[in-house]
């Protein structure tokens, strides 16, 4: 039987939650004040936590952090009820990792409409768990000497594309530690950021500590979000990034990197992994000097030319240098040339909806779409899947008209 916890220094409060959540036959557990809560949560287990927010030892925000930071609640859905109402209250909720809020005084319904939400979004994602794939997965990792070149928002696009195309295999990583921004494209609450296992030491990174950190996406897509403050950006050692990259790539068949915009240890290790680079430039002098400096960099650092990939991204309508002029300069081609369309980008990127899963009709969203084939797998490329997805079966129209 599914059990919930419910912690609040009121009585009656507990009678009123009971009562509300009576209709979904569920196991009820009560804690009188937050260490009292701490202790029962991790004696119990339950399925899902509910806490007030002012009790008299710790208050429901730094319950809620202090469950976070161990790994059997990494995934549990945490629930704050209170008297509290303003913004910043819930603000303060999301920030410690709460996955809803509701203030009292509260309808019953809505919060067995709502508890029941969370239940059922959890086990979802239980049920979506990416299976061990045969072979090492292949990682991309998208980079720019400079910011604003679109760089997350293509990454987060392409991830939601790859997992649209291959259910249950592709992974993000918001590798900018110190300035990420792909939970907030996705829409997605911080439970856990890098900066929980950072402190770890080689032989303590395995499996489970990874799978702590990774949140999943409605469209199937993984995720291990980047700190949220730049004070919780401690540097990642290099063996802990080193083992976490090869656990990773044994589990998922598609692992997409978002790097900071310069070469620290972070982006380095993460580029020496990484099977194709993928330089994201907008078509403006700055940042061909950027991609200029970027390429002189890998030079020397060793990456064969095919591992490099240019990708062309107008962040701005007119006056752009000529896509010819860019590639004979770099002496590089582009691989994509993804087109002004910027209503799109930034509705998907202040709603945190990505246009390729919300708007899959959408021209840039095909053409995205396209390029995460284009990005896939020979063996994927070639083979039709068992179960083709709705995804793949429109790449493979467009790809058929083409041929005609």
């Amino acid at each position: 039987m599914t059990r919930i916890l419910f912690i609040d220094d009121e009585p009656i409060n507990h009678q009123l939650v009971a009562r509300a959540l009576e209709p979904l036959g569920l196991q009820m557990e009560f804690a009188n004040n937050g260490t009292e809560g701490l202790a029962k949560a991790r004696n119990l287990k339950p399925d899902t936590i509910i806490t007030d927010v002012m009790m008299p030892d710790i208050n429901g925000y730094e319950v809620t952090r202090l469950l976070r930071r161990e790994n059997q609640f990494a995934a549990t859905p945490i629930f704050i009820l209170t008297a509290q109402s303003g913004l910043q209250d819930k603000l303060k909720a999301f920030e410690a990792g709460a996955d809803d809020y509701l203030t009292k005084p509260f309808e019953g319904a809505e919060l067995a409409a709502r508890v029941s939400a969370l239940l059922r979004r959890m086990e979802t994602v239980r049920g979506s768990q990416p299976s061990v794939p045969v072979e090492e997965g292949r990682m991309i990792a998208l980079h720019s000497l400079r910011g604003g070149t679109g760089c997350s928002s293509i990454a987060v696009n392409l991830g939601v594309g790859l997992a649209a195309l291959w259910p249950h295999s592709t992974i993000l990583l918001d590798l900018n530690m110190t300035a990420g921004q792909v939970a907030l494209m996705l829409n997605m609450t911080l439970r856990r950021t890098w900066s929980d296992v950072a402190h770890f030491k080689p032989g303590e990174m395995d499996k489970e500590a990874i799978d702590s950190i990774v949140s999943s996406h409605e469209s199937g897509l993984s995720l291990i979000a980047a700190p949220t403050l730049p004070t919780e950006a401690d540097s990642l050692h290099g063996e802990i990034l080193e083992t976490a990259l090869h656990i990773l790539r044994q589990k998922y068949e598609y692992v997409l990197a978002d790097l900071s915009h310069d070469f620290t240890d972070v982006a380095v290790q993460s580029l020496d992994a990484a099977d194709i680079i993928m330089m994201i430039a907008t078509p403006d002098m700055a940042s061909i000097r950027a991609v200029s400096a970027a390429m002189e960099t890998y030079s020397r650092l060793g990456y064969p030319n095919e591992k490099i990939k240019l990708v062309l991204n107008a962040t701005f309508p007119h006056a752009g240098l000529p896509k010819e002029k860019i590639e004979n300069a770099l002496g590089i081609s582009a691989v994509a040339t993804i087109p002004y369309v910027q209503d799109v980008f930034v509705e998907g990127i202040n709603f945190g909806r990505p246009p390729v899963f919300y708007k899959p009709q959408e021209p840039i969203s095909a053409l995205l779409e396209d390029f995460a084939f284009y990005l896939s797998k020979d063996g994927h490329k070639k083979t039709k899947p068992e179960n083709p997805t709705e995804a793949w079966t429109r790449v493979y129209k467009r790809f058929s008209v083409r041929r005609k």
